[in-house]
C-alpha cells in the first residue's frame, strides 16, 4: 500500500512541476513585443476548405491564441469561390480578401 501512495505523490508531483514549468515559460513568451504579423490563406479553384479554414483561425482568434489579422489571397478562384470567400468576410470582421497582385501591400 505504501508502494501506491508513494507512486501517486510522485505521479502528482511531476504533474505539478511540468506544470509550473509551462506557466513560467508562457509568462516569459508573453512578454516580447507583438510583431504587426498578418496570416495569409492562398485559395485556388473551388477552395472547398476555405470555410473550416477560416472559422478555425476565428475560434482561435476567439481564445486569445491568434492576434493578427487573416487575408485571404485570391490566387485563382473560381466565381462561386470567390463569392463564399465575399461572404465570409462579411460574416468575420478580421478577415480581408485581395488579390494575388494586392499581396505586396500587406509587407509595406
Amino acid at each position: 500500500m505504501t508502494l501506491l501512495q508513494d507512486g501517486v505523490i510522485a505521479l502528482l508531483a511531476a504533474f505539478g512541476a511540468v506544470t509550473l514549468l509551462w506557466l513560467g515559460i508562457s509568462a516569459l513568451a508573453g512578454r516580447g513585443e507583438d510583431l504587426p504579423a498578418v496570416l495569409m490563406v492562398p485559395l485556388r479553384g473551388g477552395a472547398e476548405n476555405m470555410e473550416y479554414v477560416v472559422r478555425s483561425l476565428e475560434l482561435r482568434r476567439s481564445r486569445g491564441g491568434l492576434r493578427s489579422p487573416i487575408v485571404l489571397v485570391d490566387a485563382g478562384l473560381e466565381v462561386q469561390a470567390r463569392r463564399r470567400a465575399d461572404l465570409l468576410t462579411l460574416s468575420c470582421p478580421g478577415v480581408v480578401l485581395v488579390q494575388a497582385a494586392e499581396v505586396s501591400k500587406y509587407w509595406e
